[in-house]
């Protein structure tokens, strides 16, 4: 990812890097943003001096980078950084705070267009510390989901399905998303390591997310892992032991 100044006379980068200017995704994630109201971060192509690059004069605002897939990252720029590598301590806590509160009004942006929003935060601060967003554009011929809310609350009665008694699956089921992410070659910029970490970070926050939504949303976040109702059912009968679990297992 780009975090020092460009070399060379090239075009300035508005919102994304040249590249990927083109990319349906991208070019739909940018509208989403402008329309929104949110700043684009503009990447001057011109040379530009260190103490230039970060201050007023640098990149400020939202860039979007292509992720694995279909998810784009959305990144924050304050005085040409995305993020706190090479600050001084005293200075951390102000951009901390624009930076959280800048990628939540992102996250309101996408979520309000349909867009599927995660969250990736640090996990090695005290306090919170917004890393980046991860998005998704909603299909156009596919369902967001295999099931609606009405069936999986359905599914959660039927199952006897308590509160914390899918948090493992979740997790279990998002950090596989993370592995074939991975696997696909995700964040080709950055060190195998850095990427491994990178992708498990984000299927954390992830599976954070729905957790916290409760039962009903984990049943359809575990719905589209399975595919099918049936592979859905299926789990539910592996990880519950109620009598409808039971049930459903001996007539399936």
């Amino acid at each position: 990812m780009a975090e020092g100044p460009s070399s060379g006379a090239e075009p300035d980068a508005v919102g994304t890097l040249p590249e990927y200017a083109q990319e349906p995704a991208v070019v739909a994630a940018l509208g989403v943003l402008r329309a929104g109201g949110v700043t684009l971060a503009t990447v001057p192509g011109r040379k530009m001096l260190y103490r230039e690059w970060h201050s007023a004069q640098g990149p400020q605002g939202a860039f979007v980078w292509p992720g694995a897939g279909r998810t784009l990252e959305v990144v924050w720029f304050i005085n040409g950084a995305q993020d706190e590598r090479g600050m001084r301590t005293r200075d951390t806590r102000s951009v901390r705070a624009a930076r959280n509160e800048a990628l939540d009004g992102v996250a309101s942006v996408f979520q309000a267009a349909g867009w599927n929003v995660w969250r990736v935060e640090s996990r090695r601060t005290a306090t919170r510390r917004a890393l980046r967003m991860d998005v998704t554009p909603p299909a156009e011929d596919d369902p967001l989901s295999v099931i609606s809310e009405e069936e999986a609350e359905a599914l959660v009665a039927e199952f006897g399905i308590g509160e914390g008694d899918l948090d493992e699956a979740v997790y279990d089921a998002a950090n596989e998303d993370g592995a074939d992410e991975y696997n696909g070659g995700a964040h080709p910029e950055s060190s195998d390591a850095d990427a491994y970490e990178q992708v498990h970070e984000a299927a954390d926050a992830r599976a954070s997310s729905v957790n916290n939504q409760g039962a009903t949303a984990q049943v359809q976040f575990l719905a589209e892992c399975c595919g099918t109702v049936e592979g859905l059912r299926s789990l539910l009968g592996d990880l519950t032991s109620s009598p409808a679990a039971a049930k459903s297992m001996s007539t399936s």
